[in-house]
């Protein structure tokens, strides 16, 4: 007999980490903070056991009684022995996998969250060991799952023609803003990047992780291109190192306009929505999106963003960001000096995105999720 709740696997929240961390904490926050949350308990590997303790009150948690290492190789075992895992997580009426590894179950729903297919298209960009397991476990899972949930549509069509997933059984739900990003008065955005980082002017943002898909390499190319065009500012990447990130920063290092290439790595959301109110343009020129935060981040702050024209960023920002080719280094530079050159065409670009942006509230995707959690305990028998 299952437990009358949904499980969360919060490891993501556990580990160092960007998006897919502040994901799971959002969830967690909407289900331990709104009256309409169905029962809900967390599931963390025994060797998190701190940090679960500091981060959840005791009686929502649920311990594994295996570290994580042990958790991975039996995953990545049962996508060839077809092992089910009811009983050691409890026996849950669903599991939300928010990394979309899994496991499987006999009995318990699971809801698989497939946020990419790069793990498994382009592992060239990953570290290995995450390569052995998440190349394994995401598409068993996708095909075992009763749900796969995405956050785009993009991610829903690819599910569906490289994991063979139905279609009826996919379900999309853009991921929500922060409810700390709520723009205030510019003149206090620009008093505190000057405080905090010491910006005054004209400067190009970029957010995101120091990883291969990002494609810093060809941005560092297009700000050079701005500076001999007479870009006065800076370039500035917040984001912590990722993975395969030396030869990327070898290439800021051994850039002629190094010295005026900043990396800032301990921004709160308070100082991104300054970065983003302040910033003459927003550069996300990604090679490969499963949704694209940062972009949906700078439509709400009112930032003019030049984006790739990969289908999940087009998706997201139809008719509120500029979308070049990711290969493309001189589209790129054009796109970002005429930004910066017509104040004109640069307010023609922001003006829509914080309209459209309304559209992902934190209650809004809360109200979503909540939804899909209860059809599937209803499902399961469990509501």
């Amino acid at each position: 007999m299952t437990r009358p709740e949904v499980m969360v696997d919060v490891f993501a929240a556990l580990v160092p980490g960007g998006g897919l961390g502040r994901y799971v904490r959002d969830l967690c926050d909407a289900l331990g903070g709104r009256p309409d949350a169905p029962p809900a308990r967390y599931a963390y590997p025994l060797n998190f056991r701190s940090a679960a303790r500091t981060r959840f009150t005791r009686e929502r948690l649920h311990e594994l009684p295996l570290p994580w290492y042990v958790l991975r190789l039996l995953y990545s075992a049962a996508t060839h022995t077809h092992a089910r895992f009811d009983r050691l997580f409890g026996e849950p009426a669903v599991l939300h996998s928010p990394l979309g590894y899994g496991p499987t179950f006999a009995r318990t729903r699971l809801i698989a969250h497939v946020h990419d297919l790069t793990p498994i298209e382009h592992p060239e960009w990953h570290p290995m060991r995450s390569n052995l397991f998440l190349r394994g476990t995401i598409p068993y899972a996708a095909r075992h799952a009763p749900v796969v949930l995405t956050h785009s549509r993009f991610v829903a069509r690819r599910c569906v023609a490289a994991l063979g997933v139905e279609p009826g059984r996919v379900v999309t739900i853009p991921p929500p803003l922060s409810r700390g990003f709520a723009p205030g008065p510019v003149p206090v955005a620009r008093a505190r990047v000057r405080e905090r980082y010491g910006l005054d002017g004209e400067f190009v943002l970029h957010v995101g992780t120091l990883e291969p898909r990002k494609n810093h390499v060809r941005l560092v190319g297009a700000f050079e291109r701005m500076r001999r065009a007479g870009f006065p500012g800076a370039l500035v990447l917040v984001g912590r190192n990722g993975w395969h990130f030396r030869p990327i920063l070898r290439r800021i290092e051994s850039s002629p306009e190094a010295a005026t290439i900043r990396r800032i790595v301990d921004a709160d959301d308070t100082d991104l929505v300054a970065l983003y109110q302040t910033c003459t343009a927003c550069a996300y020129p990604s090679i490969e999106e499963g949704f694209g935060m940062p972009l949906l981040e700078s439509m709400v702050c009112g930032a003019a963003c030049v984006t790739s024209d990969h289908a999940a960023l087009v998706e997201l920002g139809e008719g509120c960001a500029i979308a070049v080719p990711h290969d493309d280094e001189e589209a790129l530079a054009d796109a970002l000096i005429r930004l910066w050159c017509d104040p004109e065409h640069r307010r023609a670009v922001a003006e829509p995105g914080p309209a459209r942006a309304a559209g992902y509230t934190f209650d809004v995707w809360a109200s979503r999720i909540f939804e899909l959690y209860r059809r599937e305990l209803t499902t399961a028998g469990a509501a």
